[in-house]
């Protein structure tokens, strides 16, 4: 029969964890959080003083090869020729940023900041509703 196939395909084995080496900031490079996605590989980022936003640009070698979201650190490499703008070197995982508080690169606050991020957003404290239905009758 045409369109079928003969051999049936084997699931898929899950990829190993592959230890990566430990990489440190730099001369003219810092820790950052993402705070905010705003498209077209560009990110605000906050970075280890924790003062202000500044914007991150995700170079073309990780574009469909790694994903970024809210609340992974990272390092930036700071440019000479702009001070507004930032470029990503590196995507730290969850055990790398561990070791980083481990060995004092970064603070315990800051590693945790970036954790708060990355749940699911909700402005709703004690259960309060978000919006209040309140129908006068006339």
């Amino acid at each position: 029969m045409p369109g079928k196939k003969k051999k049936k395909r084997g699931k898929r084995k899950p990829r190993e964890a592959v230890k990566r080496d430990l990489i440190f900031k730099t001369f003219q490079e810092d820790y950052a959080v993402i705070t905010k996605k705003l498209g077209d590989r560009r990110m605000l980022v906050k970075t280890s003083d924790m003062t202000t936003d500044i914007m991150a640009v995700i170079p073309g070698r990780f574009r469909k090869r790694c994903w970024f979201d809210l609340g992974d650190l990272c390092l930036i490499s700071r440019r000479e020729f702009q001070d507004a703008k930032v470029d990503i070197v590196h995507k730290y995982t969850v055990d790398e940023r561990r070791a980083l508080c481990q060995f004092g690169e970064i603070s315990q606050m800051f590693a945790n900041a970036g954790a708060d991020m990355s749940g699911p957003v909700d402005d709703l404290e004690n259960g309060e509703n978000a919006f209040d239905f309140s129908f006068d009758e006339i």
